[in-house]
């Protein structure tokens, strides 16, 4: 099953996350919907991928734009006329701290090995094109950029600190493919999930004044839920294990007298079709 996109609070605090790169122009691979084991994660990118290591905690990955701003170009008729569309160059830096002969030859340009096993830095360091993916995970949710083509080499100098783990640092210039730039997703849960909208059968009182607790009935009335009474958000959300019932507390309006409203639900599957009723403010 495809995965399912977020369609509210589609946000993310990336934990937890992975790069791989591969030869350039390898197509993007088909990924597990749960994401946390990397076990699985490995497997299911194939052969052709293979894992950065270890990046910093610290620093995280960065997205860098370079280029000039637009400007407003005028007349002396029209002062915005039009804005001009200057060039984008994209990077993603990446800390890495796996000490290894890949990763060398990423941060130095190429490379050899020497008989003892030491890394032969080269004397005219060239960048190298590979494709790149990165997926970050936060819990059961997660977003995964694709890149066909990147040119990668070191940027930052290596530090050695006593207190820290040490990095280096490496750029990946965002080349661009055969289908654009790159591919980013939206946030996506972790598990297939069937897409079953809120459903509002009953609204039990149909008129009840501010701060009264009402009861609502109704099909997939799963958390995290928001009740509508209009333009106002009700209070005091508690849905029932089966996802049939809600208790609201009915909202203060801005409005005097009598207010007719549409009440309806809203949660991550969609919102629910809309059943009158009257906050009685009399």
């Amino acid at each position: 099953m495809a995965p399912t996109y977020l369609t509210k609070d589609p946000v993310l605090v990336p934990n937890t996350g992975y790069v791989f790169v591969a030869p350039e122009g390898t197509p993007k691979p088909t990924l597990p919907l749960d994401i946390r084991n990397l076990r699985t994660l490995r497997e299911s990118v194939g052969v052709s991928w293979a894992s950065i290591g270890n990046t910093s905690l610290e620093n995280g990955i960065a997205h860098e734009s370079e280029g000039d701003d637009a400007e407003v170009l005028g007349t002396w008729q029209n002062p915005a006329l039009r804005t001009t569309n200057p060039p984008k160059v994209y990077t993603v830096t990446l800390a890495l701290a796996d000490f290894t002969t890949e990763t060398y030859k990423l941060y130095y340009g190429g490379g050899t090995v020497a008989a003892d096993g030491s890394f032969v830095i080269p004397s005219v360091p060239a960048s190298s094109t590979k494709a790149m993916l990165v997926v970050a995970v936060d819990g059961d949710r997660h977003v995964v950029e694709y890149y066909e083509r990147v040119s990668m080499i070191g940027s930052d100098g290596v530090t050695y600190d006593p207190a820290a783990l040490s990095e280096m640092p490496v750029k990946a210039t965002i080349l661009g493919g055969s289908n654009g730039l790159g591919e980013i997703s939206p946030v996506m849960w972790g598990k297939a999930v069937v897409i079953t909208p809120p459903t509002l059968d009953t609204v039990t009182p149909a008129t009840a004044a501010p701060g009264a607790t009402i009861q609502l009935t109704g099909t997939n009335l799963t958390a995290p839920l928001t009740v509508w009474f209009g333009v106002y958000e009700g209070t005091n959300v508690i849905t029932s294990p089966l996802g049939t019932q809600v208790t609201v507390t009915v909202p203060d309006p801005v409005e005097t007298g009598d207010v007719a409203v549409q009440v309806k639900v809203e949660n991550n599957f969609g919102e629910s079709a809309e059943k009158p009723f009257t906050i009685d403010q009399s």
